[in-house]
């Protein structure tokens, strides 16, 4: 240690403060570091270590009163009687050395069991343009708060995470510096969290990205395999499902689990994803963890009165990736699903596993949401219409009107109808239809091609 390294400490922490809120007494306690520098300046080259030891006591200790540390003393009633012990502390004192080993070794040991860190109330909520910082300070958060992530971390990278978390949430650190730090724990965190599949017990996380609100999805299908720069994605799971647009067509591609994530976001990015790789930065981060985007999903979702499986409070995560298979999202209707066989023959030209999501083995009952995509397919298979053939009925006289009609009126008692052959293991095209020719009059539906 030469007397130029700590006079170059004393410079970066002097720096350091200006980031701290300022006040009389930092001001203050700050006179016994340029005490300090006075000293080192007289000293002899070989003996500075018991002055650097003075130092570095002094500088954890007005850490521990004004800096980011003091978040985390000041706001924890299990911190209370350390909080106390600090303010009784002098800097001049001569046992100021033992004194800030003891501060730190209780603080650590705190710091190295903390789980919830509520304590740091995220001053982006609900600001315009801020959602990348909100959703980054939530996920700091959770690096230290999720059981599965923690585990990744040793006790100084919490202490770290804490620091960087407060410093971000006001408005002190760059948030490209810490998306940098973080990079590789967030990228094995994504890369450990996502999954190709729904596994035997019906679990999974996927990168959605929906080809289907298009009535060719073959066409639709190529346009966006063929982007160059990066796809949009929706991150669905077992616990939440939100994608962009198709409300009777939920058919997408997924991606792999090590796929190069450039950009996420718990909104929507607005994103240009067929332009020139233009990203909205403004909305998004890479320091983001699945469990938030998967939180703060569901809590819009909730407070729209919305199904957390048929949501339209999707996320958006930008990838550069190819997919690596296709997921059909429905309520297990099979070749009730007039898009059914369409999305098999894709798979098949794609040479791409097809995989089928039933959402009704996550929840109990329909929502309106539910009820219509039902009534949709149902009176679609009953009519024995097409995709092709609604759009060209539609662009000659508009009978989707009509049709339209008719699933508000029976959507009600062809949800149930549905339940009742799928709990008895009946549910087809055939037998759904069967019943329907009984109840339903489509004789003012004006298509003659049935």
């Amino acid at each position: 240690m030469l007397k130029k390294d700590i006079l170059d400490l004393i410079n970066s922490f002097e720096a350091e403060t200006w980031k701290y809120k300022n006040s009389d007494n930092l001001d203050n306690d700050m006179q016994y570091i340029y005490s300090v520098e006075n000293e080192i300046k007289k000293v002899n080259e070989e003996n500075p270590k018991p002055l650097y030891d003075k130092l570095i006591a002094l500088i954890g200790m007005i850490r521990f009163k004004y800096g980011f540390e003091s978040v985390a003393v000041n706001t924890n009633p299990e911190l209370e009687n350390l909080k106390k012990i600090i303010e009784d502390i002098s800097l001049n004192s001569n046992d100021i050395i033992n004194q800030y080993n003891y501060v730190s070794t209780v603080y650590n040991n705190y710091i190295s069991r903390i789980k919830n860190i509520d304590f740091i109330t995220n001053k982006y909520l609900d600001i315009q343009e801020k959602e990348g910082l909100y959703l980054a300070v939530e996920s700091l958060k959770s690096l230290i708060s999720n059981d599965e992530y923690r585990r990744l971390l040793n006790s100084n990278q919490i202490n770290e995470i804490i620091k960087d978390c407060i410093r971000l949430n006001n408005g002190v650190v760059n948030i490209a510096t810490l998306e940098s730090k973080y990079k590789e724990i967030i990228k094995q965190i994504w890369e450990h969290s996502l999954s190709d599949k729904v596994d035997e017990n019906g679990n999974f996380r996927m990168l959605f990205s929906n080809i289907s609100n298009d009535f060719d999805l073959r066409r639709q299908a190529d346009r966006l395999i063929n982007r160059e720069d990066q796809s949009s994605c929706s991150m669905i799971s077992s616990n939440f499902i939100a994608t962009y647009q198709g409300e009777t067509r939920r058919i997408g591609f997924i991606y792999p689990s090590d796929s190069n994530i450039i950009m996420a976001s718990a909104y929507d990015l607005g994103s240009n994803v067929f332009g020139n790789g233009l990203i909205n930065k403004e909305k998004g981060t890479t320091l983001a963890t699945p469990q938030i985007l998967e939180r703060i999903g569901r809590l819009r979702a909730v407070k729209n009165g919305e199904d957390i499986y048929s949501s339209s409070c999707y996320n958006e995560v930008l990838v550069n990736a190819k997919p690596c298979g296709i997921v059909m999202i429905g309520l297990g209707e099979n070749d009730l699903n007039i898009d059914y066989q369409e999305a098999k023959m894709l798979s098949l030209q794609m040479n791409l596993p097809l995989h089928y999501i039933d959402t009704m083995q996550y929840k109990n009952d329909l929502s309106e949401v539910d009820k219509y995509y039902i009534a949709f397919h149902s009176i679609m298979s009953y009519l024995g219409m097409s995709r092709d053939e609604l759009a060209n009925q539609i662009e000659q006289n508009n009978c989707y009107t009509e049709i339209d009609n008719l699933i508000n009126i029976y959507k009600d008692q062809l949800a149930e109808i549905f339940l009742t052959l799928k709990k008895e293991g009946n549910l087809n095209k055939d037998n759904m239809c069967q019943i329907m020719s009984n109840i339903i009059n489509v004789s003012k539906v004006n298509y003659n091609s049935r």
